[in-house]
């Protein structure tokens, strides 16, 4: 997202494009997003001729950058259809994939070789676990703590989610707690980062009942889709899930809590501000 909206990369394409792709690399629904990118318009129930027609028209000429996020398919056959559709922009457009898999990366063509992401640098990552972690001072007064935490980061692989993750479950909670943390839990992660899937189960047993239920509830939605947080917290309420903290705490106060807990526990990502810095 920095490189996307960076204003030097503004400046040298006409035409920036950001799709989200996932497990499902179903070229008629790419092409959709891709024209729903450039355009801030849905296009549905049209078939994939007149949707390619369409795309045509908005990057015949142009230099365009398209972001393919998330890439999985290894089916090169696919990709070889997508990349004839894509061949009208102007010289210089370039189409940047993210994707976790290796294959993906070869089968589409990357050159001249695929940049593989690196973790933060160890100083970084225990910088981002104290932010996370600590409560002002706390790092200061317990050497155990110290100790603990910097064996999570290790077992985090200096993986920025994973490190938040975890740092956000251990916020506030007592020495104790971190070291039945350590005791119970650590084990279960995988050496450098590997068990994401792990760190994440682990955030979500650590939440109570009805926040749970919250988070359960967000399976409905499609990956990748955009929400609008007031909707959420509106459909939560609707389901009688949230149940307020005390009793001067409105309805709509405990659903704003059970929202900002669930994105400080890394479950909802991708996060727009206002100029005020509400989400």
């Amino acid at each position: 997202q920095l490189v996307y909206n960076d204003d030097e990369v503004k400046k040298h394409f006409d035409l920036r494009l950001w799709v989200c792709v996932s497990d499902d690399f179903d070229v008629k629904e790419i092409v959709r997003k891709i024209l729903m990118s450039a355009t801030n318009t849905e296009h549905q129930n049209l078939e994939l001729d007149q949707l390619q027609k369409k795309m045509q028209e908005q990057i015949i000429g142009k230099r365009y950058l398209l972001v393919l996020d998330d890439v999985w398919n290894e089916d090169r056959e696919k990709w070889l259809e997508l990349s004839s559709l894509l061949k009208f922009g102007r010289e210089g457009s370039k189409i940047l994939v993210t994707t976790r898999s290796q294959n993906a990366a070869k089968i589409m063509g990357t050159i001249p070789s695929p940049y593989e992401l690196k973790g933060l640098q160890e100083g970084d990552s225990w910088s981002l676990f104290k932010k996370m972690a600590f409560e002002p001072g706390q790092e200061c007064k317990s050497p155990v703590l110290v100790s603990i935490g910097k064996e999570i980061v290790q077992k985090c692989g200096h993986v920025p989610l994973a490190i938040k993750a975890l740092g956000c479950l251990l916020y506030g909670k007592d020495e104790s707690k971190w070291l039945s943390f350590k005791e119970k839990n650590l084990a279960q992660i995988s050496e450098g980062g590997g068990g994401m899937m792990n760190i994440l189960k682990l955030s979500y047993y650590h939440l109570w009942s009805s926040l749970k239920s919250c988070f359960a509830y967000c399976a409905l939605f499609p990956k990748d889709y955009e929400f609008n947080k007031e909707t959420l917290i509106s459909l939560w309420l609707a389901q009688g899930f949230v149940i307020p903290m005390s009793e001067s705490q409105s309805l709509e106060e405990a659903g704003e809590e059970y929202f900002l807990t669930l994105l400080n526990r890394c479950f909802f990502q991708d996060v727009k501000e206002d100029e005020w810095g509400n989400i």
